[in-house]
């Protein structure tokens, strides 16, 4: 089981520009549209481990699914912070974040536990290569990006990265069948991406001047082995013999870690450029 801990962090996002880096614009809207997805997206998966609870039989399973639905709230609570402050300027994006929290309180009604264990199973698994990737080359992704933006997103990365198991964990107990989470793929898929497009075009209508980039060209400053090994490594992360555990786990989360146990600023980003690990 892994060793969770939940880390509210003082975020204050007041004044925040929706484009928070206008020198990798392409990136920047990728965060945004995270931020907008988390909110949903987080609330489902909760829904979904707190139904499965009565189906866990394993105590340390069954301590898994809650304290990876603590970390998940905490982080629906930052990045709802961020958002709020963009709509003091652009309050049309209420209308973007109820559609997509719409989606995903829809796909609930529609579908059963099973499937919803195997949304999140086949979601968290990819982010050990995808956050990996991303804090690995930050410094050439959120370099000169609001440093506070900066500080939400690797906070965030970072703990999807310590409990990158738990998913995984509570869908193969409840529900057990490796291959019935490589079967949904497709579905789960599809849902993402109609969801990632809406909330674009949701900025491109409510925030006049907004990049309309999309995901379009976001890890444009990643060299061509790292991004062939991060999207061999998502591909990998949905096989039915996938092993979160066995994941790369970037050095920058051991230095993150040691920084905020040491009672550093964790709410303003500084890069870490070297990896650096305190003594």
């Amino acid at each position: 089981m892994s060793d969770l801990e939940v880390r509210k962090l003082p975020f204050n996002f007041d004044g925040v520009e929706f484009d928070w880096h206008p020198g990798n614009q392409p990136f920047g809207m990728m965060m945004n549209a995270v931020t907008f997805q988390v909110i949903g997206f987080e609330h489902y998966m909760c829904k979904a481990m707190r139904d499965a609870e009565k189906f866990i039989t394993n105590p340390a399973i069954l301590a898994e699914a809650r304290a990876f639905n603590a970390q998940e709230m905490v982080h629906s609570q930052a990045h709802k912070k961020h958002i709020k402050a963009l709509l003091t300027r652009y309050p049309g994006l209420q209308e973007v974040l109820d559609g997509s929290v719409a989606r995903y309180d829809e796909l609930y009604k529609n579908e059963d536990l099973h499937f919803h264990l195997a949304y999140a199973a086949n979601i968290e698994a990819t982010f050990t290569p995808l956050f990996g990737t991303i804090i690995e080359h930050r410094e050439a992704l959120f370099g000169g990006g609001d440093p506070r933006i900066t500080a939400l997103m690797l906070w965030h990365f970072c703990e999807e990265i310590e409990h990158r198991s738990s998913a995984i964990t509570v869908y193969n107990h409840v529900v057990g069948s490796r291959f019935y989470r490589m079967k949904q793929l497709g579905k789960v898929l599809r849902h993402i991406k109609s969801d990632v497009e809406a909330i674009h075009a949701g900025f491109a209508k409510h925030v006049p001047g907004a990049p309309t980039c999309g995901t379009k060209g976001a890890f444009a400053r990643i060299p061509a082995w790292p991004t062939f090994r991060m999207i061999a490594g998502i591909i990998g992360s949905q096989m039915p013999w996938h092993n979160p555990e066995r994941g790369h786990v970037p050095a920058y989360y051991k230095a993150w870690r040691s920084r905020y146990e040491g009672g550093a600023d964790m709410t303003s980003e500084h890069l870490l450029a070297h990896n650096p690990v305190p003594a």
